[in-house]
């Protein structure tokens, strides 16, 4: 666990006393940088997400080197070439739900909400606004999303000898599930 982003996150959700803090359980981060010709996609299992919800904060840390590949050598590339794992270890998100009174944590019903924040990958910050879809089941909430990234927006290259196997945008689809976070 990034006890450094756990520690902010938690300064940050407790300076007004006590609120509910929630922390992902399980979670699935997926790419596809695919084209035509062929299929480019990772998948991360090891991502750490807190949710505050009365403030509405979400923050996001990625271990770039726990998405894995169907191939050992497009991971090699990825890590050493695209994202420089070694110099930019994990990607994050960092924002606060715009909607957050929405949130029904009795509804059985699927909720339409917007999150706003920075997420940085390759150490590039970049706002954005992302459309998630909670659900709330046995006690935990689920958020799903699905955005686009176009490589350019955070310095990441495309060889020219790869244009037609790689997209100039990367399909991001994550899902976390949150339980109530107790500190022990």
């Amino acid at each position: 666990m990034n006890k450094i982003l756990l520690s902010a996150f938690l300064i940050l959700g407790f300076q007004a006393g006590a609120q509910p803090i929630y922390m992902s359980t399980s979670s699935k981060v997926s790419f596809f940088a695919g084209t035509p010709v062929e299929d480019i996609d990772a998948v991360n299992s090891k991502s750490l997400s807190f949710l505050n919800i009365t403030t509405g904060e979400v923050t996001i840390s990625i271990p770039n080197k726990e998405f894995h590949f169907k191939r050992s050598l497009m991971e090699e590339h990825f890590n050493e070439n695209y994202i420089e794992s070694e110099k930019y270890p994990k990607s994050e998100f960092k924002g606060k739900i715009n909607d957050v009174q929405k949130i029904d944590l009795a509804s059985k019903d699927p909720m339409a909400i917007t999150i706003t924040g920075v997420l940085t990958v390759h150490g590039v910050q970049k706002e954005r606004t992302l459309n998630v879809t909670l659900r709330i089941h046995d006690g935990k909430i689920e958020g799903e999303t699905k955005f686009d990234i176009p490589l350019a927006d955070h310095n990441i290259e495309r060889p020219k000898i790869l244009w037609e196997k790689m997209a100039e945008n990367v399909s991001v689809t994550s899902l976390f599930t949150y339980e109530p976070y107790n500190k022990k």
